[in-house]
């Protein structure tokens, strides 16, 4: 149930149907109808070591880069050109070990390892953001420390550096012009604001629960959602200050939420395996669709969703008719994906 003072119901006021799927088995994975978007799907593949592509709609697989030990996240530049995955290097955050030190930069039309960006000594590379103005950000686990590359496909070392100051910054979220970036803490319990502009600007901290997690941005960037993921607790922070204005608890644990545009939210719930579609300022359930497998991974591209799936599957979801509308195999825990 929502959890709502009177100063976020004022909020509120500025500001259905539930409709389920079941995803099947294994058997209907070509099962995909012809009305579906077609192109190929870039695909992390964190088991694997690789990235995979895929063909769309049917989930023809029609290549690999093998890259190392636990890649994690991948991201493109704005032409679609250059797409860069963080190299986490260990098979879980308890896991010993620096981790990963590189950032592989994939060459999109040849569909081949370009190069690699070494940022030794910080390790753990998890996130991996571009902003409009296609300057890529990357953010080191162990070391809380983001790095930004104004010039990706040219640089070779950080254009600049803005220490977090956190204990365990895991996921990140940059404001399309760069101006901010929002970094969700997992051990320490809290988001951290930093301005990757002026080291001067001391970071802002709000603890929101236990490990924050997955997060958004409104489509005005003015507010900033962030799961609290053991507690499945769903927090709308104002994303200038950080006050709460909102929260929500989820379906139990919950990971990974993105922004429609037409501004509605869809949040993971590892739990109850299925996704919620809530509406932005009340954070009132409008939708559930039941998946049938937790979804740590969600990649938006217009009206379609790709949902990774913890049984090697890609779900992929029309957000229109809210369906599962196809879906098929992957290799071994897949998880963020582009389409190009």
């Amino acid at each position: 149930m929502p959890l709502i003072d009177r100063r976020q119901g004022l909020w509120m006021l500025a500001g259905g149907a539930v409709a389920t799927a079941a995803l099947g088995a294994r058997a209907m994975a070509r099962a995909t109808p012809p009305s579906l978007p077609a192109g190929v799907l870039a695909l992390v593949e964190k088991n694997a070591g690789r990235i995979a592509f895929y063909a769309l709609p049917d989930g023809t697989r029609t290549g690999t880069i093998p890259l190392g030990t636990q890649p994690h996240e991948i991201v493109a530049d704005p032409a679609g050109r250059f797409a860069y995955v963080g190299h986490y290097g260990v098979a879980s955050w308890k896991a010993p070990g620096a981790g990963g030190s590189q950032v592989w930069v994939i060459d999109l039309h040849q569909r081949t390892l370009a190069r690699t960006i070494d940022l030794a000594p910080f390790g753990r590379l998890h996130a991996v953001r571009m902003d409009a103005r296609g300057r890529l950000y990357v953010l080191s686990e162990k070391d809380s420390m983001l790095a930004r590359f104004d010039d990706p496909a040219r640089d070779e070392a950080p254009s600049r550096l803005t220490p977090v100051t956190g204990a365990r910054s895991h996921y990140l979220v940059v404001r399309r012009d760069g101006a901010r970036c929002y970094v969700a803490d997992t051990l320490s319990g809290a988001v951290i604001m930093v301005d990757p502009e002026d080291m001067g600007v001391a970071p802002v901290r709000k603890r929101i629960g236990t490990a924050p997690e997955g997060m958004t941005l409104s489509m005005d960037e003015r507010t900033l959602y962030v799961i609290d993921r053991p507690s499945g607790a769903l927090h709308a922070l104002d994303a200038t200050t950080l006050e709460e204005r909102a929260r929500r608890a989820m379906r139990g644990e919950a990971v990974r939420i993105v922004t429609q545009a037409d501004g509605r939210l869809i949040v993971s719930n590892v739990a109850d395996k299925s996704l919620s579609r809530l509406d932005p300022v009340t954070l009132a359930e409008q939708d559930r669709l039941s998946l049938g497998a937790g979804a740590p991974g969600l990649t938006l591209v217009g009206e379609t969703l790709y949902a990774s799936l913890e049984t090697d599957m890609v779900a992929i979801v029309d957000t229109r008719a809210w369906k599962v509308a196809g879906s098929f195999a992957t290799g071994s825990a897949p998880d963020s994906a582009l389409l190009i």
